[in-house]
């Protein structure tokens, strides 16, 4: 399918220039950034026919150069929290800064999230691709990487890539926060389903890191497999790894093999459902506890649970467990792909 494909100038950044591409399909549009592989917008029609942004961000790069949410941005190498900001590939110990408490997270402040992305048009999207060498990102070996956003129909589709020419360790992952009322309000009432029967154990009172084993959701505020209100399981202060993490902040791993249906996030509110689909093992499902007034597009301010984050991706801090490391390392010729769609539909 043949998409409009433009680009304006966003800023002008270490000396490089920074773009916003603007993808517009028949059905719903996006804008993507050369800075963090960032989604800046997804504009999409609700059940009465208006058009709404269903991701929050900021106006201007230097808000995403400041920001610590991480809005919209590619996360990679590794996402998710890093116990201690170590591990262990090909031999060498990696120390990544902590920006986290203790802890690494989605690889420190030189992950994707902050890189500069070469850039093709493609005949559905965007590509963002970049060779990094090595020790640049703070990882071992030369590490090439490839991202694709494509819009087709009702569905915007990441695409991942990599290969490395020394043993690594990769998840990656997209960090976009949904909000299907145009963020008009907060996502408490929003219903979200999962196909998981399991969920990644934390520790810790603050700063909550997976632990390596899974627990069953059964009979605790985390199962949704029957589908329930996002509001409801956030405020499920009893239940210790909820109250740790200020709501739910939480992998999932999720029923089945290959690329499937995940989760659904509907509204009530605006008659949308986002359905996430992906041959990743699992989700990270985080309600954005820690949004606080933050000041985004158009001045709206964003409230705690204002978005709703479905991160796909492998098992978070899985370098660090010997039965889940097989899991995440790439070896020298292998190829790292994965792809995962958000999909919209509207009654």
């Amino acid at each position: 399918m043949l998409n409009r494909i433009s680009r304006r100038p966003f800023a002008n950044y270490a000396g490089r220039d920074i773009w916003l591409f603007q993808i517009e399909g028949e059905r719903m549009s996006a804008a993507v950034t050369n800075f963090g592989g960032i989604l800046q917008s997804l504009f999409v029609r609700d059940a009465r026919g208006e058009t709404l942004d269903v991701v929050l961000g900021y106006d201007t790069l230097a808000e995403y150069i400041a920001d610590g949410t991480f809005f919209g941005a590619m996360i990679g190498p590794i996402a998710d929290r890093m116990d201690g900001g170590r591990c262990v590939l090909a031999g060498k110990q990696v120390e990544l800064p902590k920006n986290a408490g203790p802890d690494s997270m989605h690889s420190g402040p030189r992950g994707f999230h902050r890189q500069i992305w070469d850039w093709e048009e493609l005949p559905d999207g965007i590509s963002f691709s970049r060779r990094f060498s090595d020790g640049e990102l703070g990882f071992p070996g030369s590490l090439g990487v490839r991202l694709n956003y494509r819009l087709n129909g009702d569905a915007l589709r990441l695409e991942y890539a990599a290969r490395s020419d020394t043993e690594t360790a990769l998840s990656f992952t997209n960090h976009s926060y949904f909000n299907l009322d145009g963020a008009r309000g907060d996502c408490r009432s929003h219903v979200l389903k999962l196909s998981a029967s399991q969920y990644a154990e934390t520790r810790r009172q603050t700063d909550p890191i997976a632990t390596g084993r899974l627990l069953d959701a059964a009979g605790t505020p985390l199962d949704f497999r029957s589908g329930r209100a996002v509001g409801d399981a956030a405020a499920r202060a009893e239940f210790p790894e909820i109250r740790a993490a200020g709501g739910v902040d939480h992998y999932f791993a999720c029923d089945g093999e290959g690329f499937r249906t995940m989760a659904t996030l509907a509204s009530p509110a605006s008659g949308l459902t986002l359905t996430c689909s992906s041959d990743a093992p699992g989700l990270l499902v985080y309600t954005g506890n820690g949004l606080d007034g933050v000041a985004g597009k158009g001045g709206k301010i964003y409230g705690r649970h204002w978005g709703v984050c479905l991160e796909t991706g492998r098992f978070p801090n899985a370098v660090n467990f010997p039965g889940r490391r097989e899991g995440v390392l790439l070896q020298p010729g292998e190829a790292y792909e994965s792809a995962t769609e958000f999909a919209f539909s509207a009654e």
